[in-house]
């Protein structure tokens, strides 16, 4: 994984020449696909589940995707009050309303109530949705329902978190793993002559949490002059964060450098820092690369972020949705890489979220 990869700020092909998607016009029957779409074939067979594939070779594939009559795509998100999913919703909106497709979007109010984001995705099925993207909380949280959708012909793709092991479910987003990767090699570029080090960890219940600390942790291993002495969870809380950071910095004063499953908490690790008189002197690391911490990044508050790219993954997820209702087959896994945002390249993503 490149981490100074560039995003486009918007989706578009590739520049450079890439390789095409095999069989990616082709019906499960082996006829191409084309006015009958998806109306006679199984959503399922049409999802190449041990395929892997960036976006931009996908669009360049399968070129723009055709909007069939009375089509309603349909996205069930986590909580808004998490300024990322405002992200993943502008850019899943956004794209529906440039390609002309009727939307609805389903957010849930508390991050962590599998019961109530199931309730959502379940009304969203109930309400005519021709295909059903979704945020799960957890890998099997909306199983059932994705279950449910693809029998009926209704496409089910999963944006960001919670890859799940359904098959015929599409997941576009990045690989957790490579973003808790990303963090340990950034950070043992800061310290080449190692150090303690430590972790804030989001929700126990998240696959997002359990992955990005498992790629860390391996990431750890190429780096052994890097020690991991605490790892804990703070719910994907910044107070929690602050609280826990303080405890750790605590036992091990000498402590160099946190990784943060993510941006919010990243902001707590910071307070902690400050407040015992450390400022500048230990390696911050967040995940996601919200507005507010780039401008922590800018103003040197914070190290570095492992940024995401919710509205292009957003976005990714409508024309995921439209090509399978037009009968073309595509990867299981849309991959849309995140990438290092630290003071060398942080003015080139002043605004928003790529």
């Amino acid at each position: 994984m490149q981490r100074r990869l560039r995003p486009l700020a918007v989706l578009a092909t590739a520049a450079a020449a890439l390789l095409p998607l095999a069989a990616c016009t082709a019906t499960p029957g082996g006829t191409p696909s084309g006015g009958g779409g998806a109306s006679t074939a199984n959503i399922a067979s049409l999802v190449q589940a041990d395929q892997k594939t960036t976006i931009e070779d996908v669009q360049k594939s399968l070129g723009d995707p055709t909007v069939k009559p009375d089509t309603k795509l349909c996205y069930v998100t986590r909580t808004l009050a998490n300024e990322f999913w405002g992200f993943e919703r502008t850019g899943f909106e956004a794209e529906a309303q440039k390609l002309g497709v009727q939307f609805q979007t389903f957010a849930v109010n508390d991050e962590a109530s599998i019961t109530e984001q199931l309730d959502k995705a379940q009304s969203a099925l109930n309400q005519g949705c021709t295909a059903l993207l979704a945020s799960p909380i957890s890998a099997t949280a909306l199983d059932s329902v994705f279950t449910t959708a693809l029998a009926k012909g209704v496409p089910a793709i999963v944006l960001n978190d919670a890859k799940g092991t359904l098959p015929g479910v599409v997941y576009v987003g990045p690989d957790a793993e490579a973003i808790g990767q990303t963090a340990a090699d950034y950070i043992a570029e800061q310290l080449p002559d190692g150090g303690k080090v430590a972790m804030i960890e989001g929700d126990p219940g998240s696959s997002n949490a359990l992955n990005r600390g498992k790629g860390f942790k391996e990431g750890l291993t190429k780096h052994p002059n890097l020690n991991l002495v605490a790892s804990q969870s703070a719910k994907w809380d910044t107070n929690q964060a602050q609280t826990i950071a303080t405890a750790m910095l605590t036992a091990n004063p000498d402590i160099k450098a946190f990784y943060s499953q993510n941006d919010t908490m990243a902001f707590g690790v910071q307070a902690a820092i400050d407040a015992k008189g450390l400022t500048g002197q230990v390696i911050i690391v967040g995940t996601d690369g919200i507005p507010q911490a780039k401008k922590q990044i800018a103003d040197g508050a914070i190290t570095a972020t492992v940024s995401e790219r919710p509205s292009t993954e957003g976005a990714a997820g409508v024309q995921t949705a439209l090509w399978l209702l037009d009968g073309k087959t595509v990867p299981g896994w849309v991959d849309v890489p995140a990438f290092i945002v630290d003071k060398s390249n942080v003015a080139d993503y002043a605004a928003g979220m790529p």
